[in-house]
């Protein structure tokens, strides 16, 4: 970290990070167990937080829902006796990390924002899936939903944002076009933007 300069009062550029940085908590947890040993501790951190700050957390957020799917899935298949730990159903899993969020939402009532990768459908080019988004709906996604219905149960937004090749309006034909699209509720016109050095912009 650098000094301040001559008792100024603008803190150097490492300095604004470091007091920015102070008023989120980050955590990685790198399986279901200790995902769901976060979430059961989560109160006692922003209830210290609130006291260290003098304000309570605004936002939550998930990155990804998703990303321990694939590895509890594929433990279920292990025989119980090979491991000293009781493994959790995928359902199970998610049942206890709503109600865990649930709990926290009843003490600290904040926004909730997660993400989960997607893999669109193979029959699908990029140019059909803009031709087709209009068509989509709960019943007729454009992927396979894989997260357990009790999940699936407690969102209620849900977006989808893909890209879609390179804008030909766009001068830098390296940066592509996104598209979001709002699932739930749904709404059938997506929109569209690119981001470049200067922030996010809508085309």
């Amino acid at each position: 970290m650098q000094s301040l300069k001559g008792g100024a009062d603008v803190t150097s550029e490492n300095d604004l990070v470091v007091e920015s940085m102070r008023r989120f908590m980050y955590v990685r947890c790198y399986d279901s167990i200790q995902f769901l040993a976060t979430l059961k501790t989560m109160h006692n951190q922003l209830q210290k937080g609130k006291e260290v700050h003098g304000v309570g957390a605004y936002l939550l957020i998930i990155d990804s829902i998703g990303a321990f799917h694939w590895m509890d899935r594929a433990l279920a298949f292990i025989p119980h006796g090979s491991s000293n730990r009781k493994s959790l159903s995928l359902q199970g899993v998610s049942e206890a990390v709503v109600q865990e969020i649930q709990k926290i939402l009843l003490a600290h009532p904040m926004l909730v924002l997660s993400t989960k990768t997607v893999n669109l459908e193979d029959k699908y080019t990029s140019n059909e899936v803009v031709r087709n988004v209009e068509r989509w709906n709960n019943q007729n996604l454009p992927y396979r939903e894989y997260m357990p219905l009790v999940w699936q149960s407690f969102v209620s937004h849900r977006m989808l944002v893909y890209t879609s090749g390179v804008d030909d309006n766009c001068k830098n034909k390296s940066r592509p076009t996104y598209f979001i699209e709002w699932l739930l509720p749904s709404l059938h016109k997506p929109e569209r933007f690119t981001i470049n050095d200067n922030g996010v912009f809508s085309t």
